[in-house]
């Protein structure tokens, strides 16, 4: 685009300087003529009529002029100079100049054969031709230079953004960067990134803090749990309060594993179909309210390198919401070497949900190296935990 403009302007100034040069011509034509006749009036003897003239001039009293030339030139004062073509087609100047006993004169220069700038104005239009595509060219190449200059430089700079690794390296290029703009929109670049690195810390701290608060409170909770268990035996009221507080510790490990700073991954393994088993158990009795059961299929023999409390707090909000939003039904849940997918029918009247929401569980799924994506249709609601396969057999372990 700006190729184009700068092309177009040096079209417009083309233009108008040959414009302006053609017309400069015809002006300095005209007054060289002009002063050629004056010249030649200034010789002339007062009221001379039969003074010998140069080629191409004459003088003729007024009234022998054609009717038309006459009503031309009738009013005008001694002196005037006038321009127009005669009645046989030839082109003549005319300058009125004093005649006899009072009378008015009429000195015609004919310049029909003279006008050589109109005479010359074809060649001259194929050599302005000639500089216009010329002047073309070298407006293309300058602007196609200097946006090239300024695309090579923008580009080097987002290449110089994209690997700038904290904010003081923008504010370094920012300080360093010859073009304001540029300058200015790394330097907001900068505090924007600036800004939400302090967010992002104050989220990790509060996270850490909540963590730290809820450990202390959850072990007294565990002990009452297991004094009440040796106590008496089961009862549903003692069965709820068991999950209730499953859920908490499992909240307060996600807590955990949020405000960590580093990617949980590396040896530690989790037999998954003992801890899939053990999961569904527990929430068997919640899912039966519902009209919902479980059906898991898993290896065996299946293992995966992920530590299995951040992996129990991913599938257990995935099971709590399949039950909690989930239609009447079997709930499906295969495991695999890199995967384990969750589906479950839909309610009839309500909408699918996250109980950590979907962007926080996805959040915590990245912290083990997973990706967590749900999909929707007509039958079946799915959520499916994938990541990269490290051991494709999950036997050798």
């Amino acid at each position: 685009m700006l190729v184009r403009r700068w092309m177009l302007f040096g079209a417009l100034l083309s233009l108008l300087f040959a414009g302006v040069t053609l017309l400069l011509l015809f002006v300095l034509e005209d007054s060289f003529i002009d002063r050629r006749l004056q010249t030649l009036a200034a010789t002339l003897p007062a009221g001379a009529q039969a003074v010998p003239l140069p080629v191409h001039f004459q003088l003729i009293p007024l009234a022998h002029l054609p009717a038309r030339e006459q009503q031309r030139l009738g009013d005008q004062a001694v002196g005037t100079m006038a321009e127009f073509r005669r009645d046989d087609g030839r082109y003549a100047h005319a300058l009125v100049v004093p005649a006899e006993n009072g009378t008015r004169a009429v000195l015609l220069y004919d310049v029909t054969g003279e006008l050589t700038v109109t005479a010359g104005l074809p060649t001259g239009l194929a050599y302005a031709a000639a500089v216009f595509t010329l002047t073309l060219l070298c407006a293309w190449l300058l602007a196609s230079a200097f946006v090239g200059g300024a695309e090579r430089h923008a580009r080097r700079l987002v290449a110089q953004v994209r690997a700038a690794p904290d904010p003081a390296s923008l504010e370094s290029l920012a300080r360093d960067e010859p073009v304001s703009e540029f300058a200015e929109v790394l330097q907001l670049h900068a505090e924007v990134w600036r800004g939400r690195h302090e967010v992002v810390e104050r989220e990790r701290e509060t996270l850490a803090f909540l963590a730290h608060e809820l450990r202390t409170p959850l072990q007294s909770a565990r002990t009452s749990l297991a004094l009440l268990e040796e106590a008496e035996a089961a009862s549903p009221a003692l069965q709820r309060l068991q999950r209730a507080l499953s859920r908490l510790e499992r909240a307060g490990n996600a807590i955990l594993w949020l405000s960590s700073e580093t990617t949980l991954t590396g040896r530690q393994y989790t037999h998954v179909a003992s801890a899939l088993r053990q999961l569904t158990d527990e929430l068997q009795p919640l899912a039966a309210l519902r009209m919902q059961s479980f059906r898991i299929s898993v290896p065996p023999v299946l293992q995966w390198d992920a530590p299995w409390e951040a992996v129990e707090t991913l599938l257990a909000n995935l099971l709590l919401n399949a039950i909690q939003h989930g239609g009447a039904g079997v709930i499906v849940v295969e495991a695999e070497a890199s995967r384990v997918e969750i589906r479950n029918p839909p309610a009839a009247s309500d909408a699918p949900g996250f109980g950590l929401g979907l962007s926080i569980a996805q959040r915590l799924a990245r912290r083990i190296g997973w990706q967590l994506e749900m999909h929707t249709a007509a039958e079946w609601v799915c959520c499916e935990l994938h990541w990269p396969d490290r051991h494709p057999t999950g036997q050798d372990q």
